[in-house]
This record gives C-alpha cells, structure tokens and sequence, in this order.
C-alpha cells in the first residue's frame, strides 16, 4: 500500500468569494477563511477555496451535508458529501456509522485550507 497516495481523491475546488469575513460559494456554502488569509484578501473577487479531502472531519457542529457516495477501504472511509449543492471529497480517519444518504456534518481544517485567484489560478 505504499502508493496509496495515487489513488488518493484530489483536492477540493470550490468557487466563490469572500464576503462578510467568510468564503462563500456560488450555491451559498460558507466555509470558514484558510487560517492566515484576511477578508480583505481580493474581496469580491472570484476566487476559488482548496481544501484536500484528508482535511475534512465530521463534527457535531461543521456543515450539514448529505452523504452521496460511500467507500470504506479499512482504516479509512472516502465519501462525497453534498453541502448546499458543493459535492465535497472526505477522507475520515476514523471509523464512522455512515450510509450512503445519511445527513453528517463536517468542518474544514482552516490550517489546511487554500485560496486560489480563478482568473490566475494564483495562490492567495
């Protein structure tokens, strides 16, 4: 298993912009700012939030979402979920309950988490 990496799901990209403090997308998702970036940062420009799918927990207290495709591969369990029409890739760590269809919540890591200019492809 010593390329698992390559099978790894690639990053999430989301589009938006910053408004009010936080990132938030065409579909209306907020997600918090990547640790670091000000709300100044391009404000109101089109920009795009990449967060890898390792970086994603499940929370009581994250985004609602539903579960819209299920992996469990041992250790690990990749899932799509949709928050607010975003499909979002998770790779969860731990063992959780999860069905396809069931409603979780998640959170970004902020520490983990990119800004991208979409005109560009810059990193904020």
């Amino acid at each position: 298993a010593e390329h698992a990496f390559l099978d790894a799901p690639a990053m999430n990209f989301i589009a938006g912009r910053i408004e009010e403090g936080v990132f938030r997308s065409a579909g209306g998702l907020i997600l918090p700012l990547p640790e670091g970036a000000r709300p100044t940062d391009a404000a109101g420009r089109e920009l795009v939030y990449g967060i890898r799918p390792e970086h994603i927990r499940a929370t009581a207290q994250g985004m609602p979402g539903t579960v819209t495709l299920l992996e469990a591969t041992g250790s690990e369990i990749f899932a799509k979920v949709d928050c607010a029409g975003e499909e979002i890739a998770c790779l969860f760590r731990e063992r959780l309950p999860l069905k396809q269809g069931a409603q979780i919540r998640i959170e970004v890591d902020r520490a983990c988490a990119h800004l991208f200019d979409a005109k560009t492809g810059r990193r904020m």
